[in-house]
């Protein structure tokens, strides 16, 4: 492992990339909405040379996936037999898995596009966005632009799907990591900046909504540990450039005085995500950009703040959405994101590695990798005694069609890094793993490969394919090579 250098540079963002704003609305919801665009098929070497790389061909078919219907998505049932229950969009339709019951079900949402489905902590409930779409075709370029959006609330097995009403819906939070409570932004204004909320509610499973505050800009928001109180971040002030003032502060639930934590003059903070130890995690934003465009896509100063008032820590340069994983974190604060190391911006295969933080000491140090390679999408497993990742070729090339992007993802490989020991060792029984993710307890995997979803029921043992398509066949909305995949499944199990 080698050291993570944290330049002077990382405390601001130079206003000059504030080129692109008109992404930002997309990009900041990236979370919930599958709105990207598909650049144009171009003819580029570089497919080639990817799809000649050793471990890049596509895994074996198994006997037992079969078709549903002629337009449905391909299910192994019999593989995910105790094994949970899996929601994931296949074609824009959703469908529920249930691993116990050997049982497949469509969630019918007439005319809208489902996207970002979320069960529940203790199972029992799925949460999804659905959203009114349409796509036009410019030049070659599929660009997707949403119209309206709906927050919906289904059980678990994907009966009783209903919209959520009676709000204003914007964006989605999540769950309360130990209730059954959904928090969401809701209202919408034309200031400070464009598309941002006005309030924060949280909605039950019943379908009732209790306002949590109102009247202000709301930028992004996340759940304590304990689930007793959310993190909002906020803007207040006039809206002309370097006027405003942004505010990190955190709401108990269930009433109370909020908490400052953070201000910030003329930037904004974006929340990523509050853990133990380490407190709340952010991006900044500086002038001249706003959370989510284009400008920001190319990285943000990553901070750690341990309790109000108290100094940030820096960490690094980061990726402000979730197309090469979002921040892990053990429940003894062992820390994982993926930093910027050097000038491969918002482009996913360059200049990106997986960093890893200790609750020890504090310091951040880069899971060690080849030359000619970058590493993505940390997760823990359960107990913090493993960090799955990501490996795959670093590419120094511009072009984005979707042979070349298809081809780079199915180049990836599984590692496990032991943080004890700071060794790593590839999985070879996994190939082309994209945003893996760990089973309850910790002995099972769940990624994408090659547009699907795979299971490893046991590391020692060969993969096998659950479910595909995910997207449409070559038409993955990509942005600078980043394809939102976690967008598009939720795995609930023990």
């Amino acid at each position: 492992m080698k050291t993570l250098e944290t330049p002077a540079a990382l405390s601001s963002v130079d206003p000059a990339e504030a080129l692109i704003k008109e992404a930002h609305h997309r990009k900041r919801r990236r979370r919930l909405l599958v709105a990207g665009i598909t650049i144009v098929l171009l003819a580029s070497s570089l497919g080639g040379y990817l799809l000649s790389r050793p471990g890049n061909r596509s895994p074996t078919p198994q006997a037992n996936i079969q078709p549903v219907g002629p337009t449905g998505p391909v299910v192994n049932k019999a593989a995910f037999a105790r094994h949970g229950q899996l929601a994931f969009v296949s074609r824009s339709t959703l469908w529920v898995l249930d691993g116990s019951t050997a049982s497949l079900r469509q969630i019918h949402t007439p005319g809208l596009v489902p996207v970002n489905p979320t069960f529940s902590p203790d199972g029992k409930w799925l949460a999804f966005v659905a959203s009114k779409e349409i796509r036009e075709n410019y030049g070659g370029d599929v660009l997707s632009s949403v119209l309206s959006s709906a927050l919906w609330l289904a059980r678990s097995n994907g009966t009783d799907a209903r919209p959520v009403e009676r709000i204003d819906f914007n964006t989605a939070f999540g769950w309360d990591p130990l209730s059954d409570l959904f928090a969401t932004s809701v209202g919408k204004t034309t200031t400070v900046p464009l598309g941002n909320a006005t309030g924060v509610d949280l909605v039950s499973p019943t379908g009732s909504v209790r306002p949590l505050l109102r009247g202000t800009h709301v930028t992004s928001a996340v759940w304590s540990p304990d689930g007793s109180a959310i993190a909002v971040s906020t803007q207040s002030g006039p809206s002309g450039p370097n006027e405003w003032t942004a505010t990190l502060a955190t709401y108990p639930i269930n009433g109370g005085p909020s908490t400052v934590w953070e201000s910030l003059h003329a930037s904004y903070i974006v929340a990523a995500g509050w853990w133990p130890l380490w407190g709340i995690g952010y991006t900044t934003v500086g002038s001249g950009a706003v959370p989510g465009g284009s400008a920001t896509a190319d990285g943000s100063p990553f901070f750690a703040i341990a309790r109000p008032g108290a100094a940030p820590r820096a960490l690094g340069m980061t990726l402000q959405n979730e197309s090469t994983g979002t921040p892990s974190v053990t429940s003894t604060g062992w820390l994982a994101f993926v930093a910027i190391n050097g000038s491969g911006g918002r482009t996913v295969w360059l200049g990106k590695q997986v960093v890893v933080c200790s609750p020890l000491t504090a310091g951040c140090t880069a899971v060690s990798h080849p030359a000619g390679t970058v590493t993505v999408d940390p997760v823990w497993s359960s107990t913090g005694a493993t960090l799955a990742y990501v490996q795959a070729p670093a590419v120094q090339d511009y072009g984005f069609p979707q042979r070349v992007v298809a081809s780079w993802y199915n180049a990836h490989q599984l590692y496990l890094f032991d943080p004890t020991t700071g060794s790593a060792q590839r999985n070879t029984q996994i190939h082309g793993a994209t945003v893996p993710l760990w089973s309850g307890n910790g002995r099972s995997l769940l990624y994408v490969s090659n547009n699907g979803l795979w299971l490893n029921s046991t590391l020692a043992e060969p993969a096998v394919e659950i479910a595909r398509p995910l997207f449409a066949p070559g038409q993955w909305p990509a942005f600078y090579g980043q394809v939102a995949f976690s967008s598009q499944f939720s795995w609930s199990s023990d």
